[in-house]
């Protein structure tokens, strides 16, 4: 019966258009609020059109199966394209890493309240936060400056309060501002020769087409201050954006930064917090980590510098 009615040339050509429709969507897609939360699921649609594909295998549906599977194909080039993964192992040398952790305060409210443990047992040498209230500011205090002896924070009884933990001296200090939203910046020199700039910041989720407007204009003003700051730079934060829209991939060419995430999620919700790097680093790993539970706290990963140029590593301007 099925096999039937994909035969019917209406069908059968509708399923393609269809298929070609979304893929298209995808990729090129336009400013439109709905169709990029569509384009936001790219990894699920991939597998879909796998999934379609050995489907249409079943009932012998030739023209179907090759659509499929081209649009699948199609999509992990643009995940290439985009988000420059490759399978080839970053190599370790002999230039100083450091472990760097991100995550959220909601993110850190496990059932027995034991995920601050959790973020501790990843002993990162540097952990930004956002979402820091006046209640985590003092929590987080008390937890981790035993071990983090250097540290920044910006508190606000809304969402957009962040901070900077540090085993390392933190040896400046900013805030520049996208209208009420603050945006922290801090240098942290791990030695003599070797020093680090790190910008965090917290976004609103954009819900409608003047939020993603002022999303993408808060990138663009963060990505300003990256290219006016020399040396290695790192940018944390929750941007509320996967990593292959339009919005995110403009603000790394831009500030020509890096991802440090290398592997799609198949989550029905694409991670929207972020780790991005200068040309002078390089990412050796990185994953999430998680609390007892099992659920999903933030994201951590080591990186090295590369080797030294002629041009000394310099802090902010």
């Amino acid at each position: 019966m099925l096999k039937t009615v994909l035969s019917h040339p209406f069908v059968s050509n509708l399923l393609i258009v269809g298929m070609i429709s979304i893929l298209a969507i995808t990729v090129f897609t336009p400013d439109i609020v709905i169709l990029k939360k569509i384009s936001s699921h790219a990894v699920q649609l991939m597998l879909l059109y796998l999934v379609a594909g050995l489907i249409f295998h079943l009932f012998d549906q030739q023209r179907l199966l090759f659509t499929a599977f081209a649009c699948s194909a199609a999509l992990c080039l643009y995940f290439k394209l985009r988000a420059d993964i490759s399978i080839a192992p970053p190599v370790k040398t002999e230039e100083p890493t450091f472990l760097l952790a991100h995550t959220s305060t909601s993110s850190l409210t496990a059932p027995d309240g034991n995920s601050i443990h959790s973020l501790l047992s990843q002993d990162a040498d540097i952990v930004t936060l956002v979402e820091i209230t006046p209640n985590w500011e003092r929590a987080l205090e008390g937890s981790l400056t035993s071990r983090y002896p250097y540290y920044s924070t910006i508190t606000r009884i809304d969402d957009h309060g962040c901070a900077i933990f540090s085993k390392y001296p933190i040896v400046a200090v900013d805030t520049f501002y996208f209208g009420e939203i603050p945006n922290l910046q801090t240098k942290i020199e791990l030695n003599s020769l070797h020093q680090i700039t790190v910008f965090t910041s917290n976004t609103n989720p954009p819900l409608f087409r003047r939020s993603f407007e002022r999303l993408r204009n808060q990138l663009d003003a963060v990505a300003n201050c990256v290219l006016e700051t020399t040396g290695p730079i790192l940018t944390t934060g929750n941007y509320h954006l996967d990593q292959f829209s339009d919005e995110i991939q403009d603000f790394r060419v831009k500030a020509e930064l890096n991802d440090s995430r290398k592997t799609l999620s198949p989550s029905l919700y694409p991670p929207t917090n972020h780790i991005f790097f200068s040309r002078d680093l390089e990412c050796l790993n990185f994953s999430n980590f998680y609390d007892d539970f099992s659920q999903r706290i933030g994201i951590i990963g080591e990186f090295q510098f590369q080797k030294l140029r002629d041009s000394a590593s310099t802090g902010m301007d």
